[in-house]
């Protein structure tokens, strides 16, 4: 494994933590995981998702070999 992939791995990880963190606390904050009446929380986790599968798929694109 190179160096190019361990960094995708870790940015990759950073953002699905990211997501997860920010879910976790509207559950400890508000007692629901999610909720479709107040939506910042969630529109903030899901584009980190978003963000992390983007990453992911621009790495593995044909264009970059890593």
């Amino acid at each position: 494994m190179n160096w190019g992939r361990i960094i995708i791995l870790l940015e990759v990880l950073f953002f699905i933590a990211t997501g997860f963190f920010i879910m976790r606390d509207q559950f400890q904050t508000v007692g629901v995981w999610f909720q479709f009446t107040d939506l910042h929380h969630e529109t903030f986790a899901i584009a980190s998702f978003a963000l992390a599968i983007g990453i992911l798929i621009g790495a593995t694109s044909k264009k970059h070999h890593f």
